[in-house]
């Protein structure tokens, strides 16, 4: 294909060609040297993961003179890298032992590390056929790191290829990493060499993911034993719809990795990457029901906390009784809630924690101008884009995938304008930012400046009814941050498309609405389109099954509940899921179904277990 490389050609081809350095997310490196070929008409050996392939080349792969220039690359390598098993005559016999000892602190050979097996450095040896190591041992007795959560970093096992650093900068947009010193004393650090806690780092693991040794370990896994199986699930601890592969040993779950295909392609956050094991296997686990007597919870049959909870619900009067269910649930699952509460429990409301907020907030703003509003976006479009408008949200910790298609977009020349808070990084410190103050004067401002003025866009829209009145109920921004929506304004009409990403949070409050209507006619203005990004895990799904089903006491919210509570109106609570520490609200019948144990279930007087989203299938609607 047009573009490739000569290592991707001749993979492409069937052809292996080593290579310690290279990946395929990261732009070509070439500093490993082990996939040197030989192409005619070149005066020397070129690395093949950075020499474009073209046609008609002849080239070279495994002469007697690459080999044994492999051989010695690999040697120095190596020098400074514990290989006595890479080395050693008796590495396929010793699998007895890999499994037991991986565990110990200070790593000396492959057996004892705990990338034994995956290592891609055991690979590249056994294909260049390396049997012996002639230049001297010089082990770095480095301090392995262990002061940030999550993974140790032990850079007596790295070998300078860079991934780590490049995958950072490239992919996730932060470039937290770095080579520092020089020469034989060059390591992988961070500025100042400070902890990643106070670097920057959000712990998304992608380093963890490329690195080929074990200089990057999950701390959490290394002592545990391998693996057997895998299982692929879509992660639920956000709107993004992730992929992940579970390790899993005797139905327990080790670990979780991100998987390349759509939407994350092989990414993942902090939650994701290290959260979903211990959410699953760890502790605070509620693993049967209980019932309260004598004012303390018991352990009980599964039918009698069924019976009990029956009787509580029942003693009653219909409308006294209200739901929450979390939204993070399964399509499936959430009908039966919906279904449960609306026809069995006669409930006065039944309301969904986290609240599909973003879905309502758009439906309400379409029908009361009576249009309609296209949100139907993939991600991956944000990366054509010509400028980008993030209005006051965290799209690294919110929405990580949405900001990965972001750095794409931004390194491929696109401009970031950022409303309200720019992200950490370098593309954060390259972005407009604009200090947006109370959401809708900020927002109308800025729609003020790209047609220059007010009464300009009002001529040129004629026909929308109030929403007019919306753009005139905002105030120009003050002198100090007037260059700032002017520049801005130049970039979202300086070239299309363009895209507007905002979610529930950049709409909070009672302005929301008037911060959407500004959204709304900048991106009339502009011909931009809009990226609604929705958090909670099925808050999508949950949206459109509500409007689907439409009962009365759908749609309510957990402050209209907590209200409830404190005027005495509901006298029985299901609580299907985490919410907020109800306190004193408490009513005098609380039922509390749920994965893991919180001060709600501690006060219910009937607990009953949950499967947790990896434990029970299901539908999810992700936020595209």
């Amino acid at each position: 294909r047009s573009g490739a490389t000569l290592l991707e050609a001749a993979r492409g081809a069937g052809i292996s060609i080593p290579s310690l350095c290279d990946h395929p997310d990261l732009e070509p490196f070439a500093g490993c040297r082990i996939c040197l070929v030989e192409v005619s008409g070149h005066k020397d050996l070129t690395p093949a993961c950075a020499t474009p392939a073209e046609e008609g080349q002849v080239v070279r792969t495994r002469t007697p003179e690459i080999v044994s220039l492999r051989k010695k690359i690999l040697e120095f390598i190596l020098a400074q890298h514990p290989y006595a098993c890479l080395v050693c005559p008796e590495k396929r016999t010793c699998d007895d032992l890999k499994s037991t000892i991986r565990k110990v602190g200070e790593v000396t050979g492959c057996v004892l590390c705990p990338a034994n097996g995956r290592c891609e450095l055991q690979k590249v040896a056994d294909e260049v056929g390396l049997d012996k190591v002639d230049l001297p041992a010089a082990y770095q007795n480095l301090e392995v790191r262990k002061e940030d959560p999550f993974f140790d970093r032990d850079y007596n096992l790295c070998i300078l290829c860079g991934r780590c650093i490049r995958v950072c900068e490239e992919v996730r947009g932060a470039s937290v990493l770095s080579f520092i010193n020089r020469g034989g004393r060059t390591v992988v650090g961070t500025a100042l060499d400070r902890p990643l806690l106070d670097s920057g780092c959000r712990f998304c693991g992608a380093c963890v993911d490329v690195c080929p040794t074990g200089a990057l370990v999950e701390r959490a896994v290394r002592p545990q034993p391998r693996a057997t199986r895998s299982a692929a699930v879509v992660c639920a601890f956000c709107g993004q719809g992730c992929v992940l592969a579970l390790g899993i040993r005797e139905d327990r779950v080790l670990d979780a990795r991100p998987v390349n295909v759509p939407p994350n392609h092989g990414q993942a956050c902090v939650k994701g990457r290290f959260l979903v094991r211990s959410a699953l296997s760890g502790p605070g686990r509620i693993l049967g029901a209980q019932v309260r007597r004598d004012g303390r919870l018991e352990p009980v049959s599964f039918d009698e906390a069924l019976d009990r909870a029956a009787s509580g619900l029942q003693a009653v009067p219909d409308g006294r009784r209200a739901l929450i269910y979390p939204s993070q649930i399964a399509l499936e699952d959430a009908f039966l809630f919906l279904e449960f509460g609306s026809e069995v429990l006669k409930a006065g409301a039944v309301a969904a924690e986290p609240a599909p907020a973003i879905g309502r907030a758009l439906e309400a703003f379409a029908t009361k101008h009576g249009m309609t509003i296209a949100t139907d976006r993939r991600l991956s479009e944000i990366e054509d884009c010509h400028s980008i408008l993030a209005w006051d949200i965290d799209l690294p910790a919110c929405h990580p995938i949405a900001w990965l298609e972001v750095v794409r977009a931004v390194r491929g020349g696109a401009r970031l304008v950022a409303a309200g808070q720019a992200p950490a990084g370098p593309i954060g410190y390259a972005a407009v930012t604009l200090d947006i103050g109370s959401g809708p004067t900020a927002a109308a401002g800025l729609a003020s400046a790209i047609v220059e003025a007010p009464a300009t866009l009002i001529a040129r829209y004629d026909g929308f009814g109030d929403f007019q009145k919306v753009l005139m109920a905002g105030t120009a921004p003050s002198r100090r941050s007037l260059k700032r929506f002017e520049e801005a304004a130049r970039i979202l009409t300086s070239g299309t498309p363009a895209a507007i990403l905002f979610d529930a949070g950049s709409l909070s409050g009672p302005s929301g609405p008037e911060t959407l209507a500004g959204l709304w006619n900048i991106a009339l203005l502009t011909g931009a389109r809009l990226f609604p990004l929705a958090r909670g895990a099925n808050e999508r799904g949950i949206h459109e099954l509500e409007r689907a089903l439409r009962r009365p006491a759908f749609g309510k919210g957990l402050e209209e509940i907590r209200g409830g509570l404190e005027a005495k109106a509901f006298e029985v609570l299901y609580l299907a899921g985490p919410a907020p520490d109800l306190g004193d609200l408490k009513p005098p019948f609380l039922v509390c179904q749920d994965t893991h144990w919180s001060r709600n279930a501690e006060r219910a007087d009937v607990v009953l277990p949950a499967a947790a989203f990896a434990e029970a299938g299901g539908t999810w609607v992700n936020t595209e």
